[in-house]
């Protein structure tokens, strides 16, 4: 069944609107995560069950300077979308930790984690979506585009006693990120059309 997503087109540096077109079929094994899900989170609502079988969401848009926490207190750096992008996101999408593709600039797609909500750790005022992309840059990644399909969810967002325990378990999210996107039907995500396409600019 086909079904329409968000994805998010680049207007100007920091200003993005937000479109609605057809996505990829959605792979059976995005149930099969879910049930993963229910098993270790417990009860959750109709709301956010119905909201994480409709995964794999794909999300474009715009890098922007974050709090720079990612490298300089965590070793995990992140690309940080506007508020806007966060804000064009389904309200039904849980906050928590995702595991899924990315790439930058059309270029390789890459394994990542995601993470979705106002990180309790750091007492955020205002939501956040943030990438960690498995793969060393080694470059400057503000300002150009990021695309990201997330494919399967992997904990509900919490705070942590430490920034020790915070980095293990980013760490853990990592292994497990791994582990899912080298399943077969996760794994034929990272060819999906969305990554090569050109988000075109509002006229």
């Amino acid at each position: 069944m086909e079904r329409a997503v968000v994805i998010l087109d680049k207007l100007a540096r920091n200003a993005l609107r937000s479109q609605l077109i057809p996505s990829i079929k959605r792979p059976s094994a995005c149930g099969n995560h879910l049930e993963r899900h229910r098993s270790t989170s417990g009860s959750e609502s109709k709301e956010v069950r119905e909201m994480l079988s409709q995964l794999p969401l794909f999300a474009g848009g715009e890098i922007v300077r974050g709090f720079g926490r990612g490298s300089k207190e965590l070793g995990i750096p992140t690309a940080n979308f506007p508020l806007e992008v966060v804000k064009s996101l389904p309200e039904s999408l849980p906050t928590g930790a995702y595991y899924g593709w990315a790439n930058v600039d059309n270029g390789p797609v890459h394994k990542m984690v995601l993470s979705v909500g106002w990180n309790p750790f750091y007492n955020n005022k205002e939501k956040s979506v943030e990438t960690h992309m498995l793969h060393d840059f080694n470059r400057d990644l503000y300002g150009q585009i990021l695309k990201i399909c997330i494919v399967g969810y992997l904990r509900p967002e919490r705070s942590f006693d430490s920034l020790e325990s915070l980095i293990a378990a980013i760490q853990a999210d990592i292994e497990q990120a791994k582990q899912f996107l080298d399943e077969e039907d996760k794994a034929k995500l990272q060819n999906a059309p969305f990554f090569t396409e050109k988000l075109s600019p509002s006229k």
